[in-house]
């Protein structure tokens, strides 16, 4: 048989207990475990290397944007020339100049999208490698601590407490800047 709605909360209840004495349980003095946390976003704003990789990305978005400002540029250069001297051209030459300036509109559309995927792909291959290096340092920094879990802080994120007495932020960034 199905439970009723009053019996799945029950249920819901009872299991949610169980988890928070569990989680009291694993915290408890005496129980041999540390536990810290770090504060990601001010990890992420003091870290050198994420300070890098954004100025890096930053540096590669305003490149493409540069570049595909100068084709745009170019076009409307092309475009004002081609209305100023449209009423004494012959119709041989309007449609060979109309047709170079549908080429440079085609070739601003691929430019565009040739950079924005160059660049996503960029900011997606730095953001990994942050995300590994980090972790690696991580790994390494929460064991010489002598820490069993790091847990990681982010304001909206799954932990919404932490006693900051437990907060290792400040010496993770100094660590990690270290390196």
């Amino acid at each position: 048989r199905s439970l009723s709605c009053k019996e799945k909360k029950e249920v819901s209840q009872v299991e949610e207990a169980a988890v928070e004495k569990e989680i009291v349980r694993n915290i408890e003095p005496g129980n041999g475990m540390s536990i810290a946390f770090v504060n990601s976003d001010t990890v992420s704003k003091y870290y050198e290397f994420a300070k890098k990789i954004q100025k890096t990305l930053t540096s590669k978005r305003l490149e493409a944007e540069n570049q595909i400002k100068n084709k745009y540029f170019a076009y409307e250069r092309l475009v004002k020339e081609f209305e100023k001297a449209s009423p004494i051209m012959g119709d041989r030459e309007k449609m060979e100049k109309a047709q170079k300036i549908r080429l440079l509109e085609q070739e601003i559309m691929q430019v565009e999208q040739q950079l924005s995927e160059q660049v996503s792909k960029e900011e997606l291959q730095l953001t990994q490698s942050y995300i590994l290096k980090t972790n690696e340092f991580m790994q390494e920094i929460g064991a010489s601590l002598g820490y069993d879990y790091v847990m990681s802080f982010r304001i909206g994120g799954a932990m919404l407490y932490a006693n900051d007495k437990n907060n290792i932020t400040s010496d993770i960034i100094k660590l990690l800047n270290q390196r």
